[in-house]
């Protein structure tokens, strides 16, 4: 008689959750979000889905987890390309706010269907909160165009949601077909004119 063995998982307490959503992310990617399911994760990462329940008690929980991740990781490509942009002066800050709607919009279209997984009503996304990230990376933005002299101060007041609202709209339409990708930029003119940018 052939001794059984015990099966030692190669997780260690926390781990397997992040693997999980790390899986669900590689699914999205390549299939699609209608296409995800718990079942379908647990078994690319090499696990029961009973497993997973310990994490997610169903698919809504992982997606939501997959978005917070997913809307960090966009917030952290908008902050890198800030980074790369030095000085103080109009010119500096017009380019930085110019490089955050560009970081947004390139990962639109180079991961379209992260994107529609986070903005397409498969996450259950509450108001984004101020302090994070994304939203004080624009607010600080908005900050500088004003502290610079680019914009009024009566004209800063709310842009957030102008700014991220037309950014947005653009990147979906853009990457469901519905406007050509070559218009991106105007809309960021067309942005910074509704903000009165000297």
């Amino acid at each position: 008689m052939v001794p059984r063995v015990a099966v030692v998982s190669p997780y260690h307490h926390g781990d397997l959750e992040s693997a999980l959503v790390e899986a669900a992310i590689a699914l999205v990617r390549k299939y699609g979000p209608d296409h995800l399911s718990l079942r379908a994760v647990s078994a690319d990462v090499g696990v029961s889905p009973s497993a997973s329940y310990h994490y997610f008690q169903d698919k809504n929980a992982l997606i939501s987890a997959v978005g917070s991740v997913l809307f960090a990781r966009l917030a952290d490509l908008q902050e890198e390309a800030i980074s790369k942009i030095s000085g103080s002066g109009m010119h500096s800050a017009r380019e930085r706010f110019q490089a955050m709607g560009n970081a947004y919009f390139k990962w639109a279209v180079t991961e379209p269907n992260l994107y529609r997984l986070l903005f397409g009503g498969f996450c259950e996304m509450q108001e984004v909160p101020q302090d994070h990230k994304a939203w004080r990376l624009l607010s600080e933005g908005l900050d500088e165009l004003v502290q610079v002299g680019l914009i009024t101060k009566s004209a800063r007041q709310n842009g957030e949601a102008l700014v991220w609202s037309a950014v947005h709209g653009a990147s979906s339409l853009i990457i469901e077909g519905l406007m050509p990708r070559q218009a991106f930029p105007e809309v960021l003119k067309g942005i910074q004119r509704s903000l009165g940018m000297k």
